[in-house]
């Protein structure tokens, strides 16, 4: 049985809260779980990294690593 030890994310902007408060807009993107033969990253089927915005023209993508919500 696999366990989930992060959820893997990536930004798509930024929104104000209540206060006013500039927060990032997070979007799941799949997970990394602990199988019986080690990690192992799961991506959900429509995420397509070659879609997201690139303003600064880079060849490579952030995914970022949280720890999952209870």
């Amino acid at each position: 049985m696999s366990k989930k030890l992060y959820d893997v994310a990536i930004p798509l902007g930024t929104y104000e809260d209540r206060d006013g408060n500039e927060k990032t807009r997070w979007q799941n993107v799949g997970a990394i779980l602990e199988g019986d033969k080690g990690p192992y990253l799961l991506l959900d089927r429509w995420f397509n990294p070659a879609g997201l915005p690139n303003p600064e023209n880079r060849t490579s993508v952030i995914l970022t690593l949280m720890e999952p919500k209870k």
